[in-house]
């Protein structure tokens, strides 16, 4: 029996895939408008759209506003079986992973903030918050929240190529415990989408972590939101 043909958009994004696949198109690299792929395989454009909607939805391809198609970049991923920094977690995966301040500064602790970290509601805490970039590449917002005397102690440090827990341990003269994180499903909101280079409600990993001393005290709590198509959690079990 012969096979059937296929459809006009299958073999767009079959002929797409190859060239992401055999390395004609590396990571990063941008993809042809939807004007020129309309032009250069004789198709429509909504014929185009398919094609490039079965590519993201494969994680092949991501769509950045305004500016196009790229192709993805490997996803990195951070084992959940030792409490570690990004920067250490990834260091033997030689991914380059680094901060960019966007706020730090000393405020009365949400409410949200004062329960986690066992605080009277309104109590001093400081605030801050990072875009953290995984080779070069948005990869997460990151807003964390210290009690006061860690925060007073940690002022001048530079945050822009080291993990917390390592800052908290030295500057910080703290030795830490454990966390516990919290990992779901999200959509991204308009400012986190602006920072990432994602569209308002793209798909995000949202991770909650609240961080203890070695003597069973929460230390830190931060809330942060990953590009999805970047990065990802990874977990042995045994039984």
């Amino acid at each position: 029996m012969s096979e059937l043909p296929q459809s006009l958009h299958a073999q767009l994004r079959d002929a797409l895939r190859a060239r992401i696949l055999d390395g004609r198109l590396v990571p990063g690299a941008k993809l042809p408008s939807e004007a020129e792929l309309t032009a250069e395989h004789g198709v429509s454009r909504i014929t185009v759209r398919q094609a490039l909607g079965a590519l993201q939805s494969e994680g092949l391809i991501v769509k950045v506003h305004g500016k196009g198609a790229f192709v993805s970049h490997p996803k990195a991923s951070q084992s959940l079986n030792q409490l570690q920094g990004l920067n250490e977690a990834l260091a033997m995966e030689q991914h380059a992973v680094s901060s960019k301040r966007l706020a730090w500064r000393e405020m009365k602790a949400p409410l949200a903030v004062a329960r986690q970290l066992q605080l009277t509601a309104g109590e001093s805490v400081y605030h801050l918050q990072t875009l953290r970039y995984l080779d070069r590449e948005p990869l997460s917002v990151n807003n964390s929240y210290l009690p006061r005397f860690l925060g007073e102690k940690l002022t001048r440090v530079d945050f822009s190529r080291r993990d917390l827990i390592d800052v908290f341990e030295n500057e910080g003269g703290l030795k830490i415990g454990e966390a516990q994180l919290e990992i779901g499903a999200g959509l991204a909101r308009p400012q986190d989408a602006r920072l990432l280079g994602l569209e308002q409600g793209a798909p995000v990993l949202e991770v909650e972590r609240l961080l203890h001393g070695a003597e069973g005290g929460p230390i830190h709590v931060e809330w942060a939101v990953y590009r999805a198509d970047r990065f990802r959690y990874k977990l042995n079990l045994r039984r």
